[in-house]
């Protein structure tokens, strides 16, 4: 029984091979005609929109790797212009820096010219208060460069901003002009009219002129120099500029308020007199 039903499954089998070749043998055949262009009309009407849907999916997925390519040549394009940047950012900063030595330069070299007899030690700011409650300047040179307590101190040019208030072997501390502790023998430029130059910062303000004879001609705009009274400081170095005079029929004296000649929050060198 087995056996004949292996011989009828062979049989079915070779019947439908049969067939198979039969029908497409006759699509062939039909395919060269216009027969089968109903077929095809259909076939083309169903499966177009899949193919067009499977296209565009191919080519989105195909950009996307594109992108993926152009994002790295970008992203490592972008790094070397950081990097440049960086560069020409640090060299820009050097040549700031270097401009501003050299102009402290210039005006070191000015001051010495004029007043040929001063000696003075170079010194940069190291640091100030950091309370915030006095005005203050540490510097890096002490008692090792002849420094002493009560020497002048200027800018790069010359003019006036403190005095040496104390002094360690390689280091020393500067009371700035607008500390209320700092009072400085004046006389206007123009008149020679004397005054003290007082420090008004923890009051509010900056600098006030104190001290001034009633009837002096002393006026807004007038400059304040060192006096040289009491043999501190060398007579006329630089200090302040009068803002404005007060005065009224009581005092036997007038003052005025006054400001630096140069920003003291930003020295980052200056000269302490020595002789």
């Amino acid at each position: 029984m087995k056996q004949k039903d292996r011989s009828l499954s062979w049989t079915r089998t070779l019947y439908l091979l049969v067939a198979l070749v039969l029908v497409s043998l006759a699509l062939i055949l039909l395919s060269q005609g216009r027969a089968l262009q109903p077929v095809e009309s259909f076939a083309n009407t169903v499966f177009t929109p899949v193919q067009q849907a499977v296209s565009g999916v191919t080519s989105t997925i195909g950009g996307w790797f594109t992108g993926l390519a152009r994002g790295g040549d970008l992203e490592e394009a972008n790094k070397d212009q950081r990097e440049t940047i960086d560069a020409l950012t640090a060299e820009n900063a050097r040549l700031v820096q270097l401009g501003v030595e050299n102009a402290q330069l210039r005006s070191m070299l000015t001051f010495q010219i004029a007043r040929p007899e001063t000696q003075a030690v170079v010194a940069n700011s190291i640091g100030g208060d950091p309370s915030g409650l006095t005005r203050v300047l540490t510097i890096d040179e002490g008692s090792d460069s002849g420094i002493n307590e009560g020497m002048a101190v200027t800018s790069p040019g010359g003019i006036l901003v403190g005095t040496i208030q104390a002094v360690k072997p390689d280091r020393s501390t500067v009371l700035l002009l607008t500390d209320v502790d700092s009072k400085i023998p004046v006389a206007t430029q123009r008149t020679q009219v004397p005054g003290v130059l007082e420090g008004q910062w923890q009051k509010g303000g900056n600098l006030s002129a104190t001290h001034i004879p009633r009837d002096a001609d002393v006026q807004a705009g007038d400059v304040l120099v060192t006096s040289g009274l009491g043999g501190t400081f060398p007579r006329g170095l630089l200090c302040a500029q009068m803002q404005n005079v007060h005065q009224n029929d009581v005092q036997v004296e007038k003052d005025g308020d006054a400001i630096p000649l140069v920003d003291l929050t930003a020295l980052d060198m200056v000269l302490v007199v020595t002789k």
